[in-house]
């Protein structure tokens, strides 16, 4: 393989690489700003929130990804000028990798599932709320944005070369 057929694999992997080291980060930083867990009580086994305390998680979720997403679709496409079709297919992949990641690492970080909690405990009861992401669009917010800084890019800088 030559150099000229390398450069865009290269290019690939450091997308990915970026992307899931952010995504850990990000979990790091989702789970500061969302502490401390929201709490409230047990009603017939399954715990009941606020619907602001329940949309917070996900609120915090959406908010770091996209900036996140954000910069590093900017950043990355100024840098990688060689193929802009392969960075941005990257950057969905590594959107999407880095959003799995975000969300599954700030799970781990957060307390224990407040169903599980709830299921043991008697009506009345105080339960903490777990971290996690609402199944949805949610998910979609890293590579989105990602494009967005990429498009911000590539509208900007057209002669780049």
């Amino acid at each position: 393989m030559d150099s000229d057929r390398r450069a865009p694999v290269r290019d690939v992997v450091v997308v990915l690489i970026t992307f899931a080291v952010a995504g850990a980060l990000g979990a790091l930083l989702w789970h500061w700003w969302w502490s401390p867990a929201p709490t409230g009580f047990v009603f017939e086994k399954r715990p009941y929130f606020g619907p602001d305390l329940e949309f917070r998680s996900t609120g915090t979720y959406v908010v770091v990804s996209a900036a996140l997403g954000l910069v590093l679709g900017l950043v990355l496409t100024y840098l990688l000028d060689r193929d802009e079709v392969v960075t941005l297919v990257a950057l969905v992949v590594g959107g999407l990798l880095a959003a799995g990641l975000m969300a599954l690492v700030g799970h781990l970080l957060g307390p224990e599932s407040a169903a599980e909690v709830a299921r043991g405990a008697a009506d009345g009861d105080s339960v903490t709320a777990d971290l996690r992401v609402q199944p949805g669009a949610a998910y979609l917010i890293f590579p989105v944005a990602a494009l967005v800084g990429s498009l911000v890019v590539l509208l900007t800088f057209p002669n780049r070369d």
